[in-house]
């Protein structure tokens, strides 16, 4: 499976857990109604797809606008885009970058 949705246009999340190991072991998927549409968003539909996510700490998308992203972030979830990646590859490049970076791995 690739990252190839919009998070505004998103209608299901998939939620990894990384181990200590690097691995990454997929726990569930979730559902949520679509934010965006025609150009516009439901600010309801909005947060509540941002809340769906809230016990995540990263969420990988393909793109997200800055509304999305706010109420993402109120939640202490932080977006990053990777458009068109395998989520594999998408989370074993973010848990590299985390460590080079801080030397810690994500929680959730």
């Amino acid at each position: 499976m690739r990252i190839n949705q919009h998070f505004g246009r998103s209608e299901r999340f998939f939620i990894y857990r990384v181990e200590a190991d690097g691995r990454a072991v997929l726990l569930e998927e979730r559902e949520a109604r679509r934010p965006c549409g025609n150009g516009s968003h439901e600010e309801d539909a909005l947060e509540a797809a941002a809340a769906a996510l809230s016990d995540c700490s990263i969420a990988l998308v393909s793109r997200i606008g800055p509304g999305a992203d706010r109420a993402l972030l109120r939640r202490g979830v932080k977006a990053f885009e990777t458009p068109g990646e395998l989520i594999p590859d998408a989370i074993d490049k973010l848990v590299r970058y985390l460590i080079r970076l801080r030397g810690i791995a994500p929680r959730g």
